[in-house]
């Protein structure tokens, strides 16, 4: 009996060594079928993408507008004299989206996403103008999670490091991801830990240039984050260093083959030592 038990034992630390990054859908699901990013109906694809598949998140961008608005896009300009953060709501409302949608308000995607609660929704803010200003669409958008009993729904991320302090400050216990690009400009695990972030982000080619940091966020018990993973090559090497999540535009085919790989124990054991 105590063989058995032993067996078992190493057998569940073997499986728990092969677990699959989550995946985290980017702007939405938008790329099957096609529709606009960061619009309702991303959102609602990425939920039907929960409910069948098993998509773990998704990401959306909030800016705030001169006339004080939260809403949902990507870039700052909306077209040429249209701009999320310069102009007015009642100008912007106005907009059509190239498929059609409008561009929604954060009280619109907050209440589209309260239907499937045990989905996670990554709330990245954009950079504004400055800290002042920051620190002022920080205490909005908590307001409103809040208001909305959202805050156990809700990552917050941004590529501001203040942003990401205020979230930490404004809302204590919050789950806030630090998000860069830059191999110059990025905060260690060490460094995230102590500033009470609970995850890192990075794009692929910095963690490409240091996976040590994958190994040192696992240790000090902070999530990792790698971005953009649009194919397989990406997602083996995520799985062999144990990031934590994946983002991506492609979340129907990454979440097929991730499903796949994890039942592949040799493919994974082969992939770690490989990769490393």
């Amino acid at each position: 009996m105590k063989k058995i038990l032993f067996s078992l034992g190493i057998a569940t630390i073997a499986l728990a060594g092969f677990a699959q990054p989550k995946v985290l859908s980017h702007r939405g699901f938008y790329t099957n079928p096609m529709t606009d990013e960061n619009s309702l109906q991303a959102l609602k694809q990425a939920q039907e993408l929960h409910k069948t598949m098993g998509l773990e998140a998704c990401e959306f961008d909030v800016h705030k507008t001169a006339d004080g608005e939260l809403i949902i896009y990507h870039n700052n300009e909306i077209k040429k004299g249209l701009h999320c953060q310069r102009s007015k709501w009642t100008d912007i409302q106005k907009h059509v989206l190239p498929y059609g949608n409008k561009i929604p308000t954060l009280r619109e995607w907050f209440a589209q996403a309260k239907k499937t609660p045990d989905f996670k929704i990554a709330l990245e803010m954009k950079t504004h103008a400055s800290a002042a200003k920051e620190t002022e669409v920080v205490h909005d958008i908590v307001a409103l999670a809040k208001e909305m009993d959202m805050m156990n729904q809700v990552m917050f991320l941004s590529f501001s490091i203040h942003a990401c302090k205020e979230f930490v400050r404004q809302a204590p216990g919050c789950y806030v991801i630090y998000n860069s690009a830059s191999l110059h400009e990025k905060v260690d695990p060490d460094s995230a830990k102590a500033l009470g972030f609970s995850a890192i982000s990075y794009r692929v080619d910095v963690f490409l240039n240091h996976p040590q940091y994958i190994k040192r966020a696992k240790e000090i018990g902070i999530e990792t984050y790698l971005w953009m993973v649009e194919d397989e090559y990406l997602v083996d090497w995520a799985t062999a260093h144990d990031i934590t999540w994946i983002t991506t535009d492609f979340s129907d085919r990454i979440l097929s083959y991730t499903k796949d790989l994890v039942k592949d124990k040799k493919k994974v054991k082969r992939l770690k030592k490989k990769m490393y």
